[in-house]
C-alpha cells in the first residue's frame, strides 16, 4: 500500500510541477507556419479584423465569456483532443492580440491543434 502511495504521490507532484512550469513559461509566438511538435503550447496572436469579428469567431468556436472577459471552453475531464481540452482565450483589444492557452493544469505537448485554433481565431474570412 505504501508503494502505491509512493507512486500516487509521485504522479500528482510531477503534474503540478509541469502546471507550474507551463504557467511561468512565456507564450509563444503564433507564426505563419503550423508546427509538427511544440512542448507547452501557449500562444500569443495579433488580429488586425475588428474585435467584434474576433469574438464571434470565438462564439461560433464555442467558447463562452466569462465575468473576467476571458473566454473558455471544453473541460477538465475527457480526452486529450484540441476540442476537449479546457482551453482560455484572452482578448485585448488595446494591442489587438490574443492570448490562448490551457486554463486547467497544462498542456505538455501539441502536434499543431492549438496551433491551428490560435490560427482559425485570427484569421481573416475569405470570400
Amino acid at each position: 500500500m505504501d508503494y502505491i502511495m509512493g507512486i500516487l504521490q509521485t504522479i500528482i507532484i510531477v503534474v503540478l510541477s509541469f502546471s507550474v512550469l507551463y504557467k511561468v513559461i512565456p507564450f509563444k509566438q503564433h507564426k505563419g507556419s503550423k508546427p509538427k511538435f511544440t512542448f507547452f503550447p501557449k500562444y500569443i496572436a495579433k488580429f488586425d479584423k475588428p474585435i467584434d469579428e474576433i469574438e464571434s469567431t470565438l462564439v461560433a468556436l464555442e467558447f463562452i465569456k466569462n465575468d473576467d472577459d476571458i473566454y473558455s471552453r471544453g473541460k477538465v475531464y475527457g480526452d486529450f483532443s484540441a476540442k476537449s481540452v479546457k482551453l482560455s482565450v484572452v482578448l485585448n483589444g488595446q494591442s489587438k492580440e490574443i492570448k490562448v492557452y490551457a486554463s486547467f493544469l497544462c498542456i505538455l505537448f501539441d502536434t499543431g491543434d492549438i496551433w491551428q485554433l490560435t490560427s482559425d481565431i485570427v484569421a481573416v474570412k475569405q470570400n
